[in-house]
């Protein structure tokens, strides 16, 4: 065996030659930075949901991660409290005077200008993994819009004989939690509207609304059980949970309005970027996005209304990370 100028190989190098491509072999089988650290991030929307409700309800799940991180509850007045201007707000991180959706009635078109963290997140790295699993089929619309957009965008069918919404949100739950275990995507968001349905059907002063905020309750333990498996099973892996809501219910039913119950937000984040036990009076809904992307190093964009609240802690000036007022702030 010789060099390509004609000397010959000595035995040990020849050996070591002959062992080169098993190791270039076990190289390639083994992925690069194969214990890098990753952060993930689950975003899990309640539909109508009010924190202090979640408190009267003694919902163990919600609490709990809200206990393990950090609480925000803010008023998003006067931002429109309907869902459609809502959610685009959360997938986004600009208010309804910027994306211009001020109901249901929601198409593709908004989200050219302002698009969604899915197109965000995969222009910045399509490698990135986004899916989106919801209950309220909208969502789809927003998860679909732009190029490139979720990854994974599903409306979970609506069963049979489903009038508290329960059957939808479990299908939709479990969809996400087996997300989480089988493909670890490194941004999901969950939808679950069955707390919508109660206030409108009974009002969020309702016995109704409160089983609806328990059994949601359920449907997020499941969704934080997968993500703490996953994350015991894969230590590399920084798995972010954030909760929030679209708007409140007034205690007759109905929203869309501006009293204390319709514009009530929260924001839960917990995670190994937030502060345990911290509570503030400005983090809400349209922060959502920046966080999201600041989680994943993906740049946020200029005209972000909200801002990432990452080891945000405590009670801080109610400003965009731009430094103009943010609805709510009392200014």
């Amino acid at each position: 065996m010789k060099y390509p100028n004609g000397n010959i190989l000595n035995p040990l190098a020849v050996t070591i030659f002959a062992a080169l491509p098993v190791l270039a072999g076990v190289m390639a089988a083994a992925p690069a930075n194969a214990d890098a650290t990753v952060n993930k991030v689950v975003v899990i929307g309640l539909d109508g949901t009010m924190y202090k409700k979640v408190q009267e309800a003694k919902a163990p799940n919600l609490l709990k991660l809200a206990g393990e991180g950090t609480l925000g509850q803010t008023s998003i007045a006067p931002h429109t409290t309907i869902s459609g201007p809502s959610w685009a707000t959360v997938l986004t991180g600009v208010w309804d005077t910027k994306h211009g959706i001020y109901d249901n009635n929601v198409t593709t078109a908004p989200f050219v200008k302002y698009p969604t963290a899915f197109t965000q997140l995969e222009k910045a790295d399509p490698g990135l993994k986004t899916e989106s699993f919801a209950s309220w089929g909208t969502i789809a619309t927003m998860a679909g819009s732009g190029d490139p957009h979720a990854d994974v965008n599903v409306a979970t069918p609506a069963p049979a004989d489903d009038p508290t919404e329960a059957k939808i949100d479990a299908a939709t739950a479990d969809s996400s939690a087996a997300a989480v275990t089988n493909d670890a995507p490194d941004f999901l968001f969950t939808h679950l509207d069955q707390v919508d349905e109660a206030g409108h059907g009974h009002g969020s002063a309702s016995t109704e609304y409160l089983d609806a905020v328990k059994r949601v309750d359920a449907e997020v333990g499941k969704i934080v059980a997968a993500v703490d498996a996953r994350a015991k099973a894969h230590p590399n892996e920084k798995w972010n949970i954030l909760v929030t809501a679209d708007h409140g219910h007034r205690p007759t039913g109905g929203h869309g309005g501006q009293s204390a119950d319709e514009t009530a937000n929260f924001l839960i984040a917990r995670g190994p970027s937030f502060k345990a036990g911290s509570t503030n009076t400005t983090n809400s809904l349209v922060d959502v996005t920046p966080t999201v992307l600041a989680l994943l190093g993906v740049k946020g964009s200029t005209a972000f209304d909200g801002k990432s609240v990452i080891n945000a802690g405590g009670s801080t000036p109610s400003t965009g990370s731009f430094g103009f007022d943010l609805p709510g702030s009392g200014s």
